[in-house]
């Protein structure tokens, strides 16, 4: 499994009742993630873009060549800036 780190999560301004999730891919693979997300508890969630950064974006706490995702997840997804997760 891959680990990922919640770096950013903002209110979607296009959809009401959602948050925007940005994840960046951590290097390490396998456990140790501080969550791990049951498909359950993924049904809300909906991946709109995963690609490498060319450029630095702070505003989403996304670095050069840093491996991202871009998330839609419904407001009461329970997620923080900070927390580490992985799909199961």
């Amino acid at each position: 499994m891959t680990s990922l780190k919640i770096t950013d999560i903002r209110k979607s301004l296009c959809d009401s009742g959602f948050d925007l999730v940005t994840a960046i891919v951590l290097s390490r693979n396998g456990n140790g993630a501080n969550e791990v997300l049951s498909p359950k508890s993924c049904r809300g969630l909906l991946v709109l873009e995963s690609a490498t950064a060319k450029e630095e974006l702070p505003s989403i706490g996304v670095r050069y060549g840093d491996q991202f995702i871009r998330i839609r997840a419904k407001q009461d997804h329970g997620l923080h800036v900070g927390d580490e997760i992985q799909f199961q």
